[in-house]
């Protein structure tokens, strides 16, 4: 099939790309990903898995003096009962929950399930559970909760719940944060060379098989006629035909951006307004130079990924990115990332002299609470960049620079069904992290995966032959 690419961007890859300055590489979205049983198989089906190298990205959880890296259930279960004693009783009873869980979704990736169960499925979830008789438990426990129910039900130190609630998405479904352990444990990585490596290997992987992409062509209509996808219009006014359509934008620049309303059902248009987006973040860039001050409080680094509680101040993430990959900076300097959740209203109604201002002043404040974290961290900047929720909607298009699609709180998710809600126009599909959630990598790569078979089966007419 003749297929071109839009990207509205001058680099490909939204969340999943990187920037350079000065020799550093930094992620220009997410920092590291979970497989999810999705990810790898499908670029090892691609034969583009062997071009890629990746690390662990692994994490800890910081506060005062303490620290907790999240290596296993068993040993994140010791650390925190040595730090909260009064919560031993109940903290062994979380982890043998966490521990269930771990063996449920570390089963069903390993049996490719969560890749290309179909018809298959489930039987081989009958098989997971013959075998791993805690499942059904585990998934119950967790049914109709989210993170913070389970945690108010079962500890009642406020500080323990405040930490636990920290690691993921403020309000999660309870399987979903039954994932969050497995991955913590087993499933995070990040790619050697920075993120831009993966959709890179995309853009090869497409060029060489004849396919076009178009960098900094940002698409302002899908061409609807009698119900049917015939194309797309450009911001330049010029028009492309196609037969088929497939938006990984936003889910809201899709529906409400890109196609008319009178295509779209009522229902539809009533449900995406009540939709919120994910969490939006502050970012600051950092790169370091070397000396053996630096390096001896960067000992305190058991992981790459660091959750920290500083006392009096809103827990951030820091992340030291090349820790495990020298590549991603110049020699004789260090990387980091350090952002926590801000809301977008902070930032949409400000003046321009006012945004920079405030952009200015909350990189200096990530900066002096990273200090907590790494003492004297000020004074080997060498390079230093910033982001507010409105840079990552400028450069990803995310609505209200969401980092992982529809908000993970499922009271303020609307619940969109890929298949039974957006099947309105003939030809016309959708990719991506927004297209049901839990958003994410995982999620945008089985969502184009799937779409691409659909796609092949009504192009071939070989109904039968693929299954979507």
């Amino acid at each position: 099939m003749d297929v071109h690419v839009f990207e509205q961007h001058t680099v490909p890859g939204g969340y999943v790309s990187s920037f350079q300055r000065k020799g550093f590489i930094f992620p220009g979205g997410t920092t590291s990903f979970c497989s999810s049983g999705i990810v790898f198989p499908i670029l090892e089906d691609l034969g583009l898995k062997d071009r890629l190298r990746f690390v662990r990205a692994d994490y800890q959880l910081s506060w005062g003096t303490h620290d907790i890296p999240l290596h296993s259930s068993t040993q994140v279960c010791e650390a925190f009962s040595r730090a909260f004693p009064h919560e031993r009783r109940h903290l062994k009873h979380y982890f043998s929950w966490v521990r269930a869980g771990e063996a449920a979704f570390k089963a069903m990736h390993e049996s490719n399930v969560m890749f290309g169960g179909g018809n298959g499925a489930f039987r081989t979830m009958f098989r997971l559970v013959f075998k791993n008789p805690l499942i059904p438990w585990a998934m119950a426990k967790a049914r109709k909760k989210t993170n913070r129910d389970l945690h108010a039900g079962h500890f009642s130190d406020p500080k323990l719940r405040g930490f636990l609630d920290s690691l993921g998405y403020p309000v999660m479904e309870g399987l979903v944060t039954m994932g969050m352990w497995y991955s913590f444990f087993h499933d995070y990585h990040m790619p050697i060379g920075g993120m831009q490596v993966i959709p890179e290997a995309f853009v090869s992987y497409i060029t060489g098989h004849g396919g076009t992409i178009h960098l900094g062509k940002r698409v302002s209509r899908i061409l609807v006629k009698n119900r049917r996808v015939t194309g797309v219009r450009l911001e330049d006014g010029s028009e492309v035909s196609a037969r088929f359509v497939v938006s990984a934008a936003d889910m809201r620049t899709s529906l409400l951006g890109l196609l008319d309303e009178e295509h779209l059902p009522a229902p539809l248009i009533e449900t995406l307004g009540k939709g919120s987006p994910s969490e939006s973040m502050c970012v600051v860039y950092l790169g370091l130079d070397h000396d053996e001050g630096l390096a001896s409080h960067l000992e305190r680094f058991h992981a790459n990924h660091v959750a920290f509680h500083p006392d009096g101040g809103e827990p951030f993430h820091i992340v030291w990115l090349d820790k495990d990959d020298p590549s991603v900076v110049p020699e004789g300097g260090h990387a980091l990332w350090v952002g926590r959740g801000s809301p977008y209203e902070r930032w949409s109604g400000l003046g321009r002299e006012a945004y920079k201002e405030q952009k200015q002043k909350e990189a200096w404040n990530l900066i002096r609470e990273a200090e907590k974290f790494i003492p004297g961290l000020s004074n080997h900047i060498r390079v230093m960049e910033s982001a507010t929720p409105l840079t990552f909607e400028r450069y990803t298009g995310n609505w209200r620079g969401a980092t992982a699609g529809w908000n993970w709180d499922p009271s303020r998710n609307p619940h969109i069904h890929p298949v039974r809600d957006l099947a309105i126009i003939k030809g016309l599909y959708f990719a991506g992290h927004w297209v049901y959630s839990p958003g994410g990598v995982p999620t945008a790569m089985i969502t184009a995966w799937h779409v691409a078979r659909q796609i092949l089966k009504m192009h071939t007419g070989k109904r039968d032959e693929v299954t979507p």
